[in-house]
């Protein structure tokens, strides 16, 4: 078994289901921290852990390695975006245009992330209408409930690393040392930063600043639940 297909097969099994990692350890019993390094590092799975992988994912092990798939894909609740595209379980992930996942997604300035080859956590095919963006996309994991019911925690998005395009929408900012995505508001004297979710109090900034940088805008939801 090529540790490398057998990887990239259970990420896109899982993208096609809109499911997680996390759902899938749950499932299995499987301990994420262990999981994420195995992928990281290219470690093959032992029998009884792949087995029970592909029990779960209720796909035989020649269908993950070679990605064909063969099982009914799971049902999933879609949630409505205001602004943002989210995938729907038949309609992309059989394409070569692939994108880096990060654990976590950060920037030094405009249009570089931080993060090195080696904290690439594996590649997930993206939806073709993102091609001319290639080169500058990453995808990353929604974190909290802050952008709820537009982002739900869990959900993997996509974004790309070209900063702040001057429109409102939803992006991934670095304010006062800490990573966030927030809705993006233009404003007469700044921009406000807002969640989607009323108990939280919008923010204010004035511009760019060493406390507020803002990533890149994100592009595509692919759901997680």
């Amino acid at each position: 078994m090529d540790v490398s297909y057998f990887w990239n097969g259970v990420n896109i099994a899982l993208a096609k289901r809109n499911l997680s990692e996390s759902w899938l350890c749950k499932e299995t019993g499987l301990s994420l921290r262990t999981m994420k390094n195995r992928i990281k590092k290219g470690i093959q799975p032992r029998l009884d852990e792949a087995v029970r992988i592909t029990d779960a994912l209720g796909m035989s092990l020649d269908s993950i390695c070679d990605g064909s798939e063969t099982a009914s894909e799971s049902p999933v609740v879609s949630k409505k975006l205001r602004d943002v595209p989210r995938s729907k379980t038949k309609e992309y992930f059989d394409g070569d245009f692939k994108v880096p996942v990060y654990e976590q997604l950060f920037s030094a300035g405009h249009g570089q992330f931080l993060a090195d080859e080696e904290e690439v956590s594996g590649y997930i095919a993206a939806p073709n209408n993102l091609k001319r963006y290639s080169g500058h996309l990453a995808a990353t994991f929604v974190r909290g409930d802050s952008m709820e019911p537009t982002l739900f925690s869990g959900d993997t998005i996509i974004c790309d690393n070209l900063g702040y395009d001057g429109t409102d929408g939803i992006y991934i900012i670095h304010y006062k040392g800490m990573g966030f995505v927030k809705r993006l508001k233009k404003m007469k004297d700044g921009i406000s930063i807002i969640s989607d979710n009323p108990i939280y109090e919008p923010m204010f900034e004035p511009g760019m600043s060493e406390d507020f940088r803002v990533v890149g805008k994100v592009r595509y939801c692919m759901g997680g639940h």
